[in-house]
């Protein structure tokens, strides 16, 4: 259990988000104490030694949960966008490309079942688009839709993804942060797959 440096305003407003009583607020596979600001890794609870994502993790992570908690609740627009359609979008794309998309057509793109069932420990669900897809959210009022085409051996083409958003997904933060915050739902994605190929292995 880690303990993020979040005042009581900013726990306050997180609750306020998530609109439950139970003083938790659930998101990729952690559970953050709205009362204390304890945050535990559910995804990862069973293992000796837990994965981080990098050294600065809990940093970064608290830093936008403060951005995210400072804004106003918005509905969905039920229009999904690519991420160089916010403002600022483009110049942070390439990086986006290389650190969320590339690596979820890499992870799953040669067994698309994987990403649907990896996706159910993070409380995914199941779209239509593509060959394969489904949608994850990353934090209340922010899905992030992936979706996936297999390899077209007849023209060569290797595995492909797509990563999208509701248009409302920058009212709640700026682009660097969903960048951020989408690199953290695929490296959660990545261990799920890992804690699933694992159980199979000694089921075996």
């Amino acid at each position: 259990m880690t303990f993020l440096n979040l005042s009581q305003k900013v726990l306050n407003q997180l609750g306020d988000k998530t609109g439950n009583s139970e003083n938790t607020l659930q998101f990729l596979g952690f559970s953050l104490n709205l009362q204390t600001g304890n945050l535990q890794d559910i995804l990862q609870q069973n293992l000796a030694s837990p994965e981080l994502k990098d050294p600065t993790m809990h940093t970064q992570l608290t830093e936008v949960l403060i951005k995210y908690a400072s804004t106003d609740k918005h509905d969905r627009v039920n229009k999904l966008v690519n991420f160089k359609d916010f403002s600022g979008g483009y110049a942070y794309e390439n990086a986006f490309t290389r650190r969320v998309v590339e690596p979820i057509a890499k992870l799953f793109g040669n067994c698309p079942l994987n990403l649907v069932t990896a996706s159910e420990l993070l409380n995914g669900k199941v779209l239509e688009h593509g060959d394969c897809s489904i949608e994850i959210e990353a934090l209340p009022g922010i899905p992030l839709t992936f979706i996936l085409w297999t390899a077209d051996e007849e023209e060569a083409l290797p595995p492909s993804a797509k990563v999208l958003f509701d248009e409302s997904a920058n009212k709640f933060l700026n682009v660097e942060d969903l960048s951020w915050l989408s690199d953290l739902t695929v490296w959660r994605l990545s261990i799920a797959q890992r804690l699933l190929k694992n159980k199979q292995t000694l089921k075996s």
